[in-house]
């Protein structure tokens, strides 16, 4: 935002409805990024630097035999190289925001390929990235195509943007904690630093291959343990949030956190919210209040 500006006129550049317009310009507010004026929404001084740090930046592009529409638009991710599987996810993203698609380059050992073969494309036809772009090692860039170049943009930012949203919560280890095939006994007592960490509620985890552990009241209750929503994690290499349909926990919010190597989930940590609600309620204040 470049002056003062209405919701109205924000949720019609957005293409976004005025709730959800309302509902973003409120939390911005809330976390001082945005201040409200007579004459409309402006940036604060913090906002302005959260815009300026952000590491998403978006140009106007033609590569010729990689995009795909005939508008396109390129947005630069700052260090997300390693949250890119195949570019599938980013793809599907810019479709739901109504891109035709989206093609994803990752920067790689100094060459601009795809994700998965660093040997394609050629790096004559992804030159005019280098000059729109400074690119380092560990950058993504993907690339909105539509039939104007506003739902382009609005298709590669909302790509760009969900590479953060998923993945950015994970918790990427160290080279020798943990494996695919750590087992329960070497699980417990990572398992039970968390446990107390969220007031004892009820956690378990578990690696990608073995069973793991199950942990109530400050003790391990179970050393083989495993349930529906930890494996979903495992299987996606993403975060789960939804109500338990079986097990000891039928019917309790859980949330499930993959823990990645290298682009593969090689174990899993789930917590039970057994006060329904309320741990997180409390857990989202206390962020606020930071």
């Amino acid at each position: 935002m470049q002056g003062p500006v209405g919701r109205k006129a924000l949720a019609n550049a957005l293409q976004i409805g005025e709730g959800s317009t309302r509902t973003i310009l409120d939390k911005m507010i809330r976390e001082g990024s945005v201040e409200n004026t007579r004459r409309g929404a402006v940036l604060t001084e913090r906002g302005h630097k959260r815009l300026e740090s952000s590491g998403v930046l978006t140009q106007p592009v033609e590569l010729d035999g990689i995009t795909l529409g005939k508008h396109n638009c390129a947005v630069l991710v700052k260090g997300m190289a390693e949250r890119i599987k195949l570019g599938c996810e980013q793809r599907d993203e810019a479709v739901r925001a109504g891109a035709i698609g989206a093609t994803t380059l990752v920067v790689q050992d100094g060459k601009v390929v795809f994700p998965g073969d660093d040997n394609f494309p050629d790096q004559e036809s992804v030159a005019p990235l280098r000059k729109l772009f400074e690119l380092e090692d560990g950058d993504a860039i993907i690339i909105g195509s539509a039939f104007s170049y506003e739902v382009a943009e609005k298709g590669a930012v909302t790509a760009a943007l969900a590479i953060g949203n998923q993945s950015r919560r994970c918790w990427t280890e160290g080279a020798a904690l943990l494996s695919a095939e750590t087992e329960a006994e070497d699980l417990k007592c990572i398992a039970l630093a968390m446990h107390e960490l969220v007031g004892r509620l009820p956690l378990a985890m578990r690696s990608k291959n073995q069973y793991g552990v199950r942990c109530e009241e400050g003790e391990v209750v179970d050393s083989n343990y495993t349930g529906s929503v930890l494996e979903e994690a495992l299987k996606k290499g993403q975060i789960i949030r939804r109500t338990a349909v079986s097990g000891p926990y039928r019917g309790v919010p859980v949330v499930v956190v993959p823990i990645m190597r290298k682009k593969e989930a090689i174990a899993a940590i789930g917590v039970f919210d057994i006060t329904r609600g309320s741990f997180t309620d409390l857990m989202s204040r206390a962020k606020k209040e930071r």
